[in-house]
């Protein structure tokens, strides 16, 4: 096997004078910016053991020779000596000692295979650099491989081949500066915002290259011209697609991305304001530390100029427009958005992924709703004239009520019992899903399993991998499969993994604005300081004074050590929370359960294999008293499968889908790549105190 055994890197800069010669040896030196502390240096020592410096300067008219070297032991050795003079300055950066890991040396074995892997790499992170340094200052880059010290390949970059931008467009950035307005009662605080100067001005150079130069697709955000983060950019699809034999690379650069007041200490990420929390800051500043003279460039305005900026810069690239129409299907057939729904949705062509999903559920639920409509008339029409002639007590009620849900279904639209059979069969999935992942039999899971065995430090997600199959983290509202847990659960407003201090019912904060959450926290004897301890898996709010908390342990955790965490949860809410609760219900979910270990305040139902704690009373953290009470129930993850298919087969018996009709159903899918479905009828009621089926 090919093995790294060292990288120079020689340039003709200014070289490693005095000044630069003692930054280089503090590791924590500012005196180059605000936000650089020397961390190449570190970044360097990460997976080299040693760097080692030569470089030929000139200072005060002396030209001089330093010779440096640097081990991640800390022995460190320099000598300066005054040389002649010579025709140019030269620095050669020597690391050694690579002690990356398999993946790692792999990387870097690829150069030795091919310098062409090398010119792309440099090309998707130095091509800006490379083409403004040549422009300006003629600058060139030479490249080497060697294998035993034997030289394989060379390349020059120069100006004959460094690429150069195929079309340019400028975007303009406001700065912005707050009023707020408050009514009489000073308790509706509002944030008016209006641009002001300066005005920021952003280049975008789009680069055109043979698909054989470059992999893949991208949009960078640059700072000094050096690539910090990638940009996302839905229109360009796939990273690796190709359009006509061409791929494209865009740079983002100016003077605000340059600012290093605006980029992180370790040069991977810009820093800027977001509008959302600097709101809330000003709204909890209005008592007299609000500054009318602030100015702010907010991440949202960059983003969206941008964003628009590209679209224009994109505009002439051949089936661009039809490789995001692809992309934005297989997100609709991922979700079970029929494709009728995604034509009705009208998305922008550079709208996120998240957006675009809210998108097509709006349409989709629009067009069930006129169709319902019209379903619910033909239902409407059949009741007034023959289902009142039912009679209950009648030897052939049962056949008649049979033959008239046959009338009625027929009534229906073919097209809506496709959507029918697509609807459960998507269902299916799901609940199989769940049954390989409480088997750790998912290709995920045995990927994490198979890299603990070749002893790569890895934390695999076992409760994650479940919450986001029901209801993806950090998301709110739809798309969710609550239906899994309780079918009444998808039409609830609600969340999933967000801190206690963050939950929000109708776009307003749970908790007061006093509260201590640390504080409140102590009161119920959550651990304070740690973050996961703060947040409910799923938090719904089905209607007033009610609440739903679900919290999922995963397969192999014995869940029974955790029946009082919802419960504390509840207690937080309750005492805590600007709207008054009254009732809420718990939900335990894992599949690791010490029957033993239950506490005896549970009873066991007798017709299902769950168990239930009816009543317990929430106390006032103050007084002691009762102001609330909780519904719990500990229930193992193969029940939740369990009671979830069998609510499948009956949706197949009474909505009359056949096996025929599914696998129609799945012939038109698997044309469109997956399974599609439909989102089942809104209910308006909320959970009872038992979930039986």
């Amino acid at each position: 096997m090919r093995i790294l055994d060292f990288i120079t890197i020689e340039d003709n800069g200014i070289g490693f004078t005095f000044e630069n010669f003692a930054r280089f040896k503090d590791l924590g030196d500012q005196t180059k910016r605000l936000n650089n502390r020397g961390t190449g240096k570190i970044q360097i020592f990460s997976r080299f053991n040693e760097i080692s410096v030569d470089s030929t300067y000139i200072e005060n008219d002396i030209w001089s020779k330093l010779s440096v070297n640097w081990k991640l032991t800390d022995e460190f050795e320099d000598t300066t000596k005054k040389i002649e003079k010579q025709i140019d300055t030269k620095t050669i950066v020597k690391m050694s000692g690579f002690y990356g890991g398999s993946k790692e040396q792999e990387f870097f074995s690829k150069y030795l295979v091919s310098i062409g892997e090398l010119k792309k790499d440099i090309l998707k992170r130095f091509l800006l650099r490379l083409w403004l340094g040549n422009a300006t200052k003629t600058l060139t880059l030479t490249i080497k491989t060697f294998l035993d010290k034997k030289e394989l390949e060379n390349f020059i970059f120069d100006k004959s081949n460094i690429p150069t931008p195929d079309k340019v467009e400028k975007i303009s950035i406001n700065t912005e500066q707050a009023r707020i307005i408050t009514d009489k009662n000073k308790d509706n605080i509002q944030i008016e915002w209006f641009p002001v100067e300066p005005k920021y001005d952003l280049t975008i150079h789009r680069f055109k290259l043979q698909s054989s130069e470059l992999d893949e697709n991208g949009v960078n955000m640059c700072s000094k011209d050096i690539v910090v983060e990638p940009f996302k950019f839905p229109l360009i699809g796939r990273k690796d697609a190709n359009f006509s034999g061409f791929r494209y690379l865009a740079c983002i650069r100016g003077d605000i991305l340059d600012d290093p007041e605006h980029v992180s200490h370790t040069v991977d990420k810009f820093i800027f304001q977001s509008k959302a929390s600097e709101e809330e800051s000003l709204k909890e500043a209005n008592a007299g530390l609000f500054n009318p003279d602030n100015k702010f460039v907010f991440w949202e305005e960059i983003k969206d100029k941008v964003g628009s900026g590209l679209v224009k810069a994109y505009s002439d690239v051949q089936g661009l427009s039809e490789a995001r129409q692809k992309e934005i299907l297989e997100l609709a057939d991922r979700y079970g958005i029929p494709h009728e729904d995604v034509e009705g949705a009208n998305i922008p062509i550079d709208e996120s992924e998240e957006k675009t999903i809210e998108k097509l559920f709006e349409t989709q639920a629009k067009r069930l709703a006129k169709s319902s409509i019209v379903i619910r008339q033909t239902y409407d029409e059949l009741k007034e004239l023959e289902i009142k002639k039912l009679d209950p007590s009648s030897d052939d009620y049962r056949k008649k009520l049979r033959e008239l849900s046959k009338k009625l279904l027929e009534k229906i639209p073919q097209q809506n019992k496709d959507e029918l059979a697509r609807y459960i069969i998507r269902r299916n999935m799901v609940v199989d899903l769940l049954k390989f992942a409480i088997k750790s039999e998912l290709a995920k899971q045995k990927d994490w399993e198979d890299k603990k065995r070749k002893g790569e430090n890895i934390r695999p997600d076992k409760e994650g991998i479940i919450h986001d199959l029901i209801f993806k983290r950090g998301m709110k509202g739809v798309p969710n499969d609550l239906w899994i847990l309780n079918e009444e659960f998808v039409h609830f407003n609600g969340c999933s993994d967000v801190a206690l201090t963050n939950l929000e019912v109708n776009g307003e904060k749970l908790l007061r604005p006093d509260v201590d959450i640390n504080e409140a926290l102590k009161a119920v004897e959550l651990e304070v300081g740690t973050t996961l301890e703060w947040r409910p898996d799923i938090f719904l709010y089905p209607e007033e004074g009610k609440c739903i908390l679900v919290e999922f342990k995963a397969p192999d955790v014995e869940i029974t050590r955790h029946c009082d965490q919802i419960q504390k949860y509840a207690k937080i809410i309750a005492n805590y929370s600007k709207k008054k609760f009254t009732q809420f219900f718990g939900f335990l979910i894992g599949e690791q359960i010490q029957q033993l270990a239950i506490p005896g305040r549970y009873r066991m139902v007798p017709y299902g294999n769950y168990w239930v704690y009816p009543s317990e009373p929430i106390n006032n953290i103050v007084t002691g008293l009762p102001i609330a009470d909780i519904y719990q129930e500990i229930i193992p993850l193969s029940e939740i499968a369990k009671r979830a298919e069998i609510r499948n087969r009956s949706f197949e018996e009474k909505l009359g889908i056949t096996k025929s009709s599914q696998d129609k159903a799945r012939g038109e899918s698997s044309q469109e790549a997956k399974p599609r479905a439909i989102n089942p009828p809104a209910a308006n009621s909320i959970p009872a105190k038992t979930t039986t089926e």
